[in-house]
C-alpha cells in the first residue's frame, strides 16, 4: 500500500482537503461578519471548524484524492500546476454534486434514515457558505497532492546508450 505513497497520499488528501476548505470558509467568515474581539472568536471559530471539517469531511476529501489521483494518472499529468488546475475543478464538482445529492437524499429518506448522511453535511455546508470556496481550497489541494504524487511516482530507468 505504500510502495506508490498510497497511504501517505490518501492522509494527505484528507489533512489539507479539509484544512484548505475549512480555512477558506473560515477566511470568508472572518471578512463577512465583524465583531469587536476578534482573536478570541477568531481563534475558537477556527479550533471549532477544524475539528468538525476533519470529522465530517473525510469522506468527501478521500473522494476527491481518490478521482484526482485517477484523472491525472489516465491524462499522464505529472506537474503539480496540472494538479493545482483540474483539483480546482474537481473539487467544485464533487462538493456540488454530494451537496445536491444529499439535499434530495435527505428529503427521500425518512427521519429514522437521515443519520446515514452526516457524511455529507460538509458538502451541503459549504455550498450554504459558498460554492466559490471550493475553488482555491481544491486548487491548494491539487497542487501539494501533486508534489506528493510525483514524490512517491517509480522513478524512470536509464539506459546506457550502446556507443559508450
Amino acid at each position: 500500500m505504500t510502495r506508490r505513497g498510497s497511504l501517505i497520499y490518501y492522509l494527505a488528501a484528507w489533512a489539507l482537503g479539509c484544512f484548505f476548505m475549512v480555512l477558506a470558509v473560515w477566511c470568508q467568515n472572518r471578512i463577512l461578519t465583524p465583531s469587536q474581539d476578534l482573536t478570541r472568536e477568531a481563534s475558537e471559530g477556527l479550533l471549532t471548524l477544524l475539528v468538525y471539517g476533519y470529522l465530517f469531511g473525510a469522506p468527501t476529501a478521500l473522494l476527491y484524492g481518490l478521482l484526482l489521483r485517477r484523472i491525472m494518472l489516465a491524462l499522464k499529468c505529472k506537474t503539480p500546476l496540472h494538479w493545482a488546475l483540474v483539483g480546482a475543478i474537481l473539487a467544485l464538482l464533487v462538493v456540488v454534486a454530494l451537496g445536491i445529492g444529499s439535499r434530495r437524499a435527505a428529503l427521500l429518506l425518512p427521519e429514522n434514515y437521515a443519520a446515514l448522511l452526516f457524511q455529507f453535511v460538509v458538502s451541503d455546508a459549504v455550498l450554504r457558505a459558498g460554492w466559490w470556496l471550493t475553488i482555491p481550497a481544491g486548487a491548494a489541494t491539487g497542487y501539494y497532492l501533486g508534489r506528493i504524487e510525483r514524490a512517491f511516482a517509480p522513478a524512470t530507468e536509464t539506459v546506457p546508450s550502446a556507443s559508450a
